[in-house]
């Protein structure tokens, strides 16, 4: 094989600090003690008899599970169980919503008028653009919380 499968943009500081205010560290914290049945004979190691370093990476295997419980991928029965296995089913599920919401996002534009003047909705929703269905495929939506 040459030469890597994917290419990884560095974060930068900026990013980092967004992204760690976005973490919900509350629950992260309380994953990392909570049984999963993928992991059981993890959660006795971790959390009473492992060196500091060995102990967080299996805790923050048992919050991986549960995080991939969370989305929605199967708890799997043999070598699907694994941590890596149930990943792969969420990146090619994350990958598979990209692709269609780019395909979509196509669909989407602001409408033009006379003399190539530009309106203010969308020419396939009608919403005023940009419409949600623009800021999902840009990545920019915020459901709003006003229910």
């Amino acid at each position: 094989m040459s030469g890597p499968l994917y290419v990884l943009a560095p974060t930068t500081e900026a990013d980092s600090a967004a992204n760690r205010a976005r973490i919900n560290w509350t629950l992260l914290t309380e994953l990392h003690t909570r049984r999963h049945p993928n992991q059981n004979h993890i959660h006795h190691r971790c959390c009473e008899h492992e060196p500091l370093g060995v102990g967080e990476v299996l805790q923050e295997a048992l919050a991986a599970q549960h995080l991939l419980d969370l989305v929605g991928i199967p708890l799997g029965r043999n070598d699907d169980r694994g941590i890596d296995a149930r990943t792969w089913l969420a990146v090619e599920l994350i990958n598979d919503l990209r692709e269609r919401l780019a395909r979509i996002g196509g669909w989407h534009a602001r409408e033009t008028g006379p003399a190539g003047t530009v309106g203010d909705f969308c020419t396939e929703c009608g919403q005023r653009w940009l419409c949600d269905t623009r800021r999902m495929v840009d990545g920019t939506y915020e459901e709003d919380e006003r229910d």
